[in-house]
């Protein structure tokens, strides 16, 4: 199995301010998906794991608890967080050492209040 994890979705309230939010935090370019039967969809490009922001305008997120998706920070956590504070989000745990053998990891909240992570191998 080469990946166990292999598709993710981010639920969101408003899937075009949300997308922006996302474009300038991980420097990329979302593409709406509009499916018959399923709800507007932003897929995120990855070469690796995939996934998506989905639209759902009843949508809450909740109390920062259950799964904790984290995204690759191994360029460097600290930019990605200063543009999570640029597009309006929170920075929760700022870049914090674990150990030498697995790193860093920081914690930020995005425009709808969903909990998400950056990961940083160890160098």
């Amino acid at each position: 199995m080469k990946n166990t994890i292999i598709w993710f979705e981010i639920n969101v309230v408003d899937l075009d301010r949300v997308k922006k939010f996302y474009d300038h935090v991980l420097q990329t370019n979302i593409r709406k998906e509009d499916v018959e039967g399923y709800p507007p969809m932003g897929i995120i490009p990855d070469e690796g794991v995939n996934g998506a922001l989905v639209e759902d305008e009843e949508y809450e997120a909740p109390e920062h608890s259950g799964i904790m998706l984290y995204f690759d920070g191994s360029t460097g956590i600290n930019p990605y967080l200063k543009r999570v504070e640029e597009a309006g989000g929170e920075v929760l745990v700022p870049r914090s050492f674990v150990n030498d053998s697995v790193g860093h990891w920081a914690a930020f909240a995005d425009l709808d209040g969903n909990l998400l992570a950056f990961y940083e191998p160890p160098q």
